[in-house]
């Protein structure tokens, strides 16, 4: 199991808007076709930035769900409002829990 911590970084003011996207149609698409989402965050001090962390069982199931989201018909539609509100590329970091997290 692992866990991806994603960054997204939206054009200069328009962080409240990629936040409030995010949560009311990306994410539930994601959700809706198998993915962990485990917690979505903005980020104090940098009002255009938005963090959310996905988990996954292992690669064959990251690459399992996100075939799914990009084969959904709505798939298009939000990669089309994200790219207009993302400044550029996001950051992403993978993680694997200790065997003493609470997160395992």
């Amino acid at each position: 199991m692992f866990y991806e911590i994603r960054t997204e970084h939206a054009r200069e003011g328009h962080g409240a808007e990629l936040a409030r996207y995010m949560e009311e149609s990306v994410i539930p698409l994601h959700q809706e076709v198998g993915m962990q989402v485990v917690g979505s965050f903005t980020v104090i001090g940098d009002d255009d930035a938005f963090v959310w962390i996905r988990r996954f069982e292992d690669a064959a199931d990251r690459e399992r769900v996100l075939d799914a989201v990009h084969r959904h018909p709505r798939c298009a539609a939000l990669i089309d409002t994200v790219s207009g509100l993302v400044a550029g590329a996001e950051s992403v970091v993978r993680m694997e829990p200790t065997p003493g997290s609470a997160l395992r």
